[in-house]
């Protein structure tokens, strides 16, 4: 895969005002994105020269975390989006999931509500982690498989992003993007790959793009590790191939515990999850923090796969059992990020 192109001060407008940039610099805007409805219609009456995105906050995450937590965050998303949706909205920007298990289920909602196209925001914290402990590398390879067309990264520190940026970089398959304050790009922060810029909270587009013009700060690396499967589970990011070692059939049922701490000591680099009813179900969404490897899932009922697959929030992995309709199969990949070897 040839390397991107690295960023040419592309940047979101935020406000009206920011339009005006268009004549002075007319390749400079990509896009505009609007932070609250009452923006949006402000941004609409400037005209179509640029799509013209709507800002969705995810909802807080319940304290109440009895199954099936997963659903229900689902619809509290949906709820929350809904009123925030527009016909000529051209992509939605995720924002403040406070943490991966959210912002996947808020992604799910959005692909169930619309085909529009989404960006979701991450936050880098040391370590190229998200706040949460989420490797920033499993984050993108689970969202760019589910729809996502780009991330923008953020963080409290320079060299966090500049590390976040770093890890993701050989592995990304989608766009990314930064909002950054603008005294960090005068200080030459490293940005890796980095096709747009977000302006930070008080700053305006033609801030960024004069920030951008002595800017010297910017890479880009190649993306040639097509030989290699992503596959995080979630927390953590995994390298699985085709012929990868998947352990014996370990059911989901009320040992799912028992069972998964009886095989922590076995060599097989994925773990072969059986949903063989309702309540297994209920069992993998107790028991998911426990899953450290990649999962395979398998199900004879396909309505079933699918539950199970809206539940675990890394990339499952499909080997055949229990052969499913190719269309199906399918579907299950490009909804769910479901790998099939």
């Amino acid at each position: 895969m040839e390397p991107i192109p690295l960023c040419k001060r592309h940047v979101i407008a935020t406000s009206a005002e920011d339009y005006a940039l268009l004549e002075r610099a007319p390749q400079a805007l990509l896009g505009a994105l609007a932070a609250t409805p009452k923006t949006f219609e402000r941004l609409l009456g400037q005209g179509d020269a640029l799509p013209l995105g709507m800002s969705l906050p995810c909802p807080p995450v319940p304290d109440e975390t009895d199954v099936p937590w997963t659903e229900r965050y689902i619809e509290m998303c949906k709820e929350a989006f809904r009123p925030r949706m527009h016909d000529e909205t051209a992509f939605y920007y995720l924002r403040g999931a406070e943490d991966f298990r959210a912002l996947r289920a808020a992604v799910l909602a959005l692909t169930d509500m619309t085909g529009r196209t989404i960006i979701a925001e991450l936050h880098a914290g040391e370590e190229g982690r998200m706040t949460d402990g989420t490797d920033c590398l499993a984050a993108v390879g689970v969202l760019q498989r589910i729809g996502v067309a780009t991330v923008i990264l953020s963080a409290a520190e320079p060299e966090q992003l500049e590390d976040a940026l770093e890890r993701i970089a050989p592995y990304a398959r989608l766009s990314v993007g930064v909002c950054v304050p603008c005294q960090w790009l005068r200080d030459g922060i490293r940005l890796t790959n980095v096709e747009l810029l977000l302006p930070a909270a008080h700053e305006r587009a033609e801030q960024v793009w004069q920030a951008l013009e002595n800017y010297q700060g910017g890479r880009t690396i190649g993306r040639d590790h097509d030989d290699v499967i992503l596959a995080p589970d979630g927390r953590d990011a995994h390298f699985i191939d085709a012929v990868t070692d998947i352990s014996d059939e370990i059911a989901c049922d009320c040992h799912l515990e028992e069972n998964l701490l009886a095989i922590e000591d076995e060599e097989a680099a994925a773990l072969k999850l059986l949903i063989h009813e309702e309540d297994d179900l209920y069992n993998l969404e107790t028991d998911v923090y426990m899953l450290s490897r990649p999962v395979c899932l398998c199900a004879e009922d396909p309505e079933l796969l699918e539950r199970a697959l809206r539940i675990y929030h890394g990339l499952a992995i499909y080997d055949g059992t229990w052969e499913q309709d190719p269309a199906l199969v399918k579907y299950f990949s490009e909804k769910y990020g479901m790998i099939c070897l």
